[in-house]
Order: structure tokens, then sequence, then C-alpha cells
């Protein structure tokens, strides 16, 4: 199993009605048997509040064993996944944590930094919040147990050794149910090359890593959990070469983002699914030939799968729901800025034109917000690029100005409404999830 890319969200909610002996399956337009019902009472509808919402996200391109294979994509799957949770799916920069090759030494996917970051998780994750824990990296299964490879992990039949430098997702499963987190969703795109051996070697998934990541929710291990694979059970999957990521993570972050959205611009949980099942076997088939195959599926239970939003994009036909409104903002703003009354001048006369706004076009403002510092570029045409300093990728989105007052729109979640005041840019946020604030930004000098 090599490019393994496990997303572990703990997804549970307080419900105490029994529930089925095994969960749904969610493999094509429907959910499969034992479980069809997904609205039956005491379905799990609702993500907890954004505060609660924690993140352990690791990718592992280089491994300090030589026998090991080296990847391309693992370390741009976890940054790519870092982003999408904090700019589309409400989860606090501070709280996603990014353990990855291409990071510093003290964030590197080491053995110990995963699970040191796993017992520093389980003593902050609330019962009633959110965890989810993302591996991209190789895996492989040895004496039917079934092993992620960290950064120094060694590669060996010997099961022993194994336990020393890899980690057992038996492990990471008694982790997660350490912390008694409440919400659990996992994710796993795996199965890549063999890690061990010729990198076009097939590495399919097993039942012993789909049973590795299943909670029991008779015995409330949690109450509710989502598990998400990236292929069927003995089939493999495969790298976008163009992309460099896997095809499964290169679709769910663009599900996320908006492509699985509904008319309303929400991405839920089987609309992902649908997503996924529809987009990853389309892609690899156009790209490889139609001998290689490839599909999703799901095992849910606890949720009401068609109503569990787990991201807000676009609604349909619109550039993003920050933007749906963007239109009568900016005809508001013209109101306000044809209102202005002129400013009288010293002498009390009749009134003289103030010196006009800065033109936005070409500069660059910084500020400091709840998730950290950014930048936003603004460029001619309208186009802009939002930059917080503790994400890597940056996010863009559109801007236009009338006179002083300005309106911005950021991923196409979020609005932020304001005006130039001396040298400072001062206003309102709102995004699509609610969410309310004030913000400033002053302009960045230039550097000679």
């Amino acid at each position: 199993m090599s490019k393994l890319f496990l997303i572990l969200v703990q997804l549970a909610a307080v419900v105490f009605l029994p529930l089925p002996s095994a969960p749904a399956v969610l493999q094509g337009d429907r959910p499969q048997s034992p479980r069809s019902e997904q609205g039956r009472a005491g379905s799990l509808k609702n993500l907890p509040a954004k505060a609660k919402r924690f993140a352990l996200v690791v990718g592992v391109d280089k491994y300090a064993d030589t026998q090991i294979t080296t990847l391309g994509g693992a370390s741009n799957d976890a940054r790519a996944l870092a982003a999408a949770l904090v700019e589309h799916a409400g989860f606090p920069t501070d709280q996603v944590v990014l353990l990855s090759s291409d990071q510093p030494e003290e964030r590197h996917p080491t053995r110990g930094n995963i699970l040191r970051r796993l017992s520093n998780l389980a003593t902050i994750v609330p019962r009633d919040g959110l965890l989810l824990f993302a591996f991209a990296g190789h895996g492989m299964e040895r004496s039917g147990q079934a092993f992620l490879l960290p950064a120094d992990a060694q590669v060996s039949d010997d099961v022993t050794l194994l336990e020393q430098t890899a980690v057992n997702v038996l492990q990471i499963r008694d982790w997660v149910k350490r912390t008694g987190v409440r919400q659990v969703l996992m994710i796993l795109d795996a199965c890549r090359n063999d890690p061990a051996g010729r990198a076009n070697a097939d590495n399919p998934l097993t039942a012993t890593y789909t049973r590795g990541f299943n909670f029991d929710v008779r015995n409330r291990e949690v109450e509710a959990f989502v598990t998400l694979y990236a292929t069927a059970i003995g089939h493999r999957a495969y790298e976008f070469k163009e992309k460099r990521q896997g095809y499964f993570t290169w679709a769910l972050i663009e599900g996320l983002k908006g492509a699985a959205a509904n008319e309303r611009g929400e991405v839920t949980l089987d609309g992902l699914v649908r997503h996924l099942q529809e987009r990853v076997p389309k892609q690899v088939k156009l790209d490889l030939g139609a001998g290689k195959t490839q599909r999703p599926f799901a095992v849910v239970e606890g949720y009401k799968a068609d109503e569990l939003v787990l991201s807000v994009a676009a609604p349909a036909g619109k550039e993003g729901r920050g933007l749906a409104a963007a239109e009568q903002v900016v005809e508001d703003l013209e109101l306000k800025a044809e209102a202005q009354p002129a400013r009288p001048d010293a002498e009390g006369g009749k009134g003289r034109e103030t010196a006009a706004p800065p033109e936005l076009a070409g500069t660059t403002w910084e500020g400091e917000g709840a998730n950290g510092p950014y930048t936003v570029e603004f460029f001619a045409g309208g186009k802009l690029r939002y930059k917080n300093a503790f994400i890597e990728q940056a996010t863009g989105g559109t801007w236009k100005q009338v006179g002083a007052f300005v309106q911005l729109s950021v991923g196409a979640y979020s609005n932020w409404n304001g005006k130039l005041v001396g040298g400072e840019m001062k206003g309102s946020g709102a995004n699509a999830s609610g969410e309310k604030w004030d913000w400033t930004m002053t302009r960045k000098a230039i550097k000679n």
C-alpha cells in the first residue's frame, strides 16, 4: 500500500439510540445494505462549531530507508488538504497541524512527531469536537497487520521491527479513541505502488486496512464516523502525474472547494462521495486507459449523509456564495459614493474636492486576523490573491472599488466590505458559514 492518504476525522454525535450492527456502505447512487436509511431518527446532521475542529495532516515523500521508494505527491497532498480545510471547511488555522517532508525539521513526519502530535491532540480536543487525521505516504501489510510508514520507518518482513519503526493502524485508532472525541471522519487514499519493490508494482487495498479504521459504534468507541476509501478492496489507487497528487486527493479537494456543491453551494457528505465516485474513475480512464480502474467508496455510521454539510462553496451557476450578493453590494457602494457630501473647506466655503483614494491595482496590503497574519495582493482586472502566513497555498478572489469604498471576495467563500481611510483600509467581513468579523489592513511598503 503505497501512497496512503488517510484522513481520519472523528465525527460523532450525542445520540443514544441503538444503531445497526454494521455501517452503511456508499458504493453507488445510494447507500447499500446493511443500512440504507440515512434519515432515521438520531442521524447527525451538523459538524461541531469551528472552534472545536482539529486536524493532523501528514505527508511523507522522503524516507531514510533507501529500500523505500520515494514519492512525488504526498507533501503536495498534505499541504493542499490543510489549506482546503482552513479555507473551505471551517478549520481554524492554528488547529490544523501539518507534518510533511518539505517542512522544517521539527515538523518532519517522523514516527515520534506523529505520535507526539496525536498525544497532544488527545489532551485538547473536546469530547463534542471534530478530529481529522490525514496521512499521505506509504503503507504496507505484514503478517495480517497494517502499518503506515513514517519518514524514519524501516521496511522488513519482521513484524517486531515494523512495530518499533512504523505506525500500526490500530495504534492510530487507539489514539483517536483515547481523545474521547465524538465525531470522526477517516479518508484513506492508499495502495499505489509497492513501497519496497518496483515503482509500478501494484499494492492493493486490503481488508486488514479497512478493519483497522472502523470504530465500534455499538460499544460507544465513537458515536458516529465516516471512512472514505480511495479505491475498492483488491484494487490500487493511482498518482495524478500532471498534478503531482493522488487522483483521489485531487478530486477530494476540488470537491470541498465547490465541485461537489449543490444548488445552495453546500458540499454535503453524500454529494462529496458522489463526486468522488464519478470524477476519479473517469479521470483515471482518460489519463491511464480503460484497463485502469479506481472507484472510491465510503463507510458511514451515525450520519445523515445527504444533510451533513462539510463545506460551503459556490451555489450552482455562480462564482461563489461570497459573490452571490456582490453585485448588490457594489450597487450599494456606488450609491454611497454618489451620496457622499462634499467636504467643507477650512473657511467654511461650499466645499472642495478631496484627494482621490489610491487605486488598489498593483498594491499589496497586510493585516492580522483570528487565523494569523495575512496579505492581499490586488491585480489589474479585479483579481486578488489572499495569503495566510501559516498556509503555503494562496487563495484567489476578486475585488471592486468605487471611490473610497471597496468590496473583496476571497475564495468564493467570504465577502469583505470596507473603506479607504487615510493610510488604512477598514471594514467588516462575513463568510458563507455565517461568521462575521471586523478587519483593518495597511498598505505594505515597497522594499528598495
